[in-house]
């Protein structure tokens, strides 16, 4: 039932941006190390279908939540699936986000913009306390909030994106301070260039970016599956005493 160090069983874990990358694979991650119910929550139906339907082939139960982490209505909506079909809401990651555009800050758009800061900010924060107000009932919960390696390395021409990412940073050390000592952890994980959807997208429209694995360490960008085994690492009774960390994943890359 364990994957690796992972370990989750009989824990509730709910996932943003569950319907790809490492969202996808942390979701898939939990069902094979043990979860006995999840909820999986992104805005693209499709997509977050397959991978309900995926999580199920690994034996994991699944319910869903099709809307925008935009919308304070989408968390509270994810909660209450959690408690109402399984119980309780032991475990999540906020892991739905958007890189917006690649432009300097002359040329970046006003629409762009609100839509980085409305899904990486707002969208944190909006799960982040719907998931707070229920662990502190319960008097025990974890959290992982998904941040990004480019705060402590950044690019150039991806600076609305990069703000957004030392925001979430910021908020999960407020949170873990209120937080741990009602029971309740908060982490960040900080990964570093991951083989998503999302980087593919960068690299056609910013070819430099294809070249960059030469700049890390360890040669390659990391898959999704190693971003996912330090979230459900940080959810773990193993790391029972990591509250307002900020792990960076990144093959070494900001060392």
């Amino acid at each position: 039932m364990a994957d690796g160090l992972a370990v989750l069983d009989g824990k509730v874990v709910a996932v943003t941006g569950a319907a790809s990358g490492i969202g996808r694979a942390t979701a898939l991650l939990a069902a094979r190390s043990g979860a006995r119910g999840l909820v999986l929550a992104d805005v693209a139906a499709d997509a977050l279908a397959d991978a309900a339907a995926e999580v199920a082939a690994a034996g994991g139960q699944a319910e869903t939540v099709t809307g925008s982490v935009t919308d304070v209505a989408t968390a509270g909506a994810i909660v209450t699936r959690a408690v109402d079909r399984f119980g309780s809401l032991d475990a999540a990651v906020n892991a739905a986000g958007t890189m917006g555009e690649a432009a300097e800050f002359t040329d970046y758009r006003d629409d762009t913009f609100r839509q980085v800061i409305d899904v990486n900010v707002g969208g944190v924060f909006h799960c982040l306390r719907a998931e707070l107000r229920q662990m502190y009932e319960q008097g025990a919960g974890c959290i992982v909030n998904i941040a990004s390696a480019s705060v402590f390395g950044v690019h150039a021409e991806l600076g609305p994106y990069v703000a957004s990412k030392a925001a979430v940073v910021t908020m999960t050390k407020v949170a873990a301070k209120e937080a741990g000592r009602r029971g309740v952890r908060v982490n960040a994980v900080c990964p570093g260039l991951t083989d998503t959807a999302m980087l593919r997208e960068s690299m056609q429209v910013r070819p430099a970016t294809s070249d960059i694995a030469a700049a890390i360490p360890l040669g390659r960008v990391a898959r999704p599956e190693e971003i996912a085994q330090a979230i459900a690492w940080l959810w773990s009774d193993a790391a029972s005493f990591t509250n307002g960390a900020v792990l960076v994943v990144d093959g070494g890359r900001s060392g």
